[in-house]
């Protein structure tokens, strides 16, 4: 060969591989630009980010939190792990004016999803919006509509939806039916909660603008027993151990199990037994909630916010899928077994792999921690760059449904004990009491409708 002629040769080859690597995920014209609205450092904020940088073509473009001194923690985190600074700013709504945002990732207090989510969808942006994805039934109506309209994008942060070994024995459970046919989805969370006492009103320190921090819940005065995560156990603001926890497995019971309808009855029971009577805890500390749905699977939580001993499979939180052959085991782990009638683990899912493998008791998938949200944020990311928002997997029509489990679970714990639901749209039946709970009261001018 030429001289010429190979130096032409090897400047194509070069300009080939560089413009493969430009179509990748990393090319500017898939780069997904996304604003984290909360960025706590002892919070899930942080985590997330963490995770966001670690997802190809993900650049977080802005922080956003009403309070400064975590923006300026998120601006930093950001910079130390990525090389860049993103913009501060402490309103989600300046944030969204922003006409090269692609999406937000909402990691807010729960009164705040719904209207992160709607507001953003309305602003022509895609939606990562942790779980519970609203604070009442009436928030997820708003969601779903919006989201259809939109075409949008709307991911909530059920992360196990991504997990390769779940979505692996999930397949297994449908087309091998290596349990039979599932029944009964037992689901669960322990844990022991400090005692949050009687708050005090406080001044609003500088850091922190509260007007925004309540936005669209009525306005009450600062206390010192709220923040950062104290919020989750006022009424006015958290949906309780039902909506902070039970909402990851009670999904994965409900996937595995094949529901699609709402439930037909719903029953709660439980409430405040090991938390002072005259502290500010507002929500049950034990609860066990059923629902049970038109095929005639069931579905149960047992929440206990008093212990960390945990009776069923060693592990704190879980969901185990019982059918006539056998039954499976969903770990925080991340890991998947299936067990006979006798009670032998036949088969397991590997968390880290996803593959299946022949297991026994002795080396089962269970213990550890992993919630798979880099694979989470990867679908989401994916599901933007090819406009697939029905292939999102935790789409909102899943969030809604899910999400709702937990909200009803509640309205029925503060109405009596039990609803009669109408399973086509999710309606309790002849309640006016359960319907006030159906929607729920704002701040003026904050109206989501």
């Amino acid at each position: 060969m030429k001289r010429r002629d190979f130096i032409k040769a090897g400047t194509g080859a070069f300009f080939i591989a560089a413009a493969g690597k430009a179509l990748g995920a990393d090319a500017p014209s898939n780069r997904v630009r996304v604003a984290v609205i909360g960025c706590h450092a002892k919070g899930r904020g942080a985590a997330v980010i963490r995770e966001l940088l670690k997802v190809p073509g993900m650049e977080i473009a802005w922080v956003c939190d009403v309070d400064s001194r975590a923006c300026d923690f998120g601006a930093d985190l950001v910079q130390k792990i990525a090389g860049y600074a993103p913009r501060k700013e402490k309103d989600l709504r300046k944030v969204l004016e922003d006409p090269q945002l692609d999406a937000i990732v909402s990691e807010t207090p729960d009164h705040w999803h719904a209207m992160s989510a709607v507001l953003a969808m309305r602003a022509g942006k895609h939606v990562y919006v942790e779980k519970p994805c609203m604070f009442c039934p009436r928030e997820g109506e708003i969601i779903l509509d919006t989201w259809k309209k939109t075409g949008l994008v709307f991911q909530m942060g059920v992360q196990r939806r991504s997990s390769a070994a779940f979505r692996a024995a999930i397949e297994a459970v449908r087309n091998e039916g290596v349990i039979g046919k599932p029944k009964w989805g037992k689901t669960w969370y322990m844990t022991r909660r400090a005692p949050i006492g009687k708050g005090k009103p406080i001044a609003v320190p500088d850091w922190l603008d509260w007007e925004l921090w309540q936005g669209p819940a009525p306005r009450e005065d600062l206390r010192d027993n709220l923040l950062h995560y104290n919020w989750h156990w006022f009424r006015n603001w958290g949906t309780g151990e039902a909506g902070n926890n039970s909402v990851h497995f009670v999904d994965i019971a409900r996937w595995c199990l094949g529901i699609e309808s709402y439930p037909e009855q719903v029953t709660s029971s439980g409430g405040k037994y090991w938390m002072p009577a005259d502290s500010d805890w507002e929500w049950p500390d034990t609860q066990n909630i059923s629902w049970t749905f038109p095929s005639g699977a069931l579905i149960t939580w047992e929440g206990l916010c008093c212990t960390n001993v945990n009776p069923y499979m060693g592990v704190a939180t879980g969901a185990m899928v019982y059918g006539d052959k056998g039954c499976i085991f969903f770990s925080p782990s991340g890991g998947v077994d299936v067990f006979d009638l006798s009670g032998k683990a036949i088969r397991s899912w590997d968390a880290k792999s996803g593959q299946a493998v022949i297991t026994n008791t002795d080396n089962r998938t269970g213990g550890g921690w992993n919630d798979t949200t880099k694979e989470h944020l990867e679908n989401f990311a994916a599901c933007i760059r090819a406009k697939t928002p029905e292939k999102a997997n935790a789409h909102a029509e899943i969030g809604v449904k899910s999400t709702y489990l937990a909200l009803v679970g509640n309205i029925a714990q503060f109405t009596g004990g039990a609803l009669r639901v109408d399973p086509a749209t999710g309606i309790p039946i002849r309640n006016p009491e359960a319907m006030r709970l159906w929607g729920r009261e704002y701040a003026k001018g904050w109206e989501l409708v």
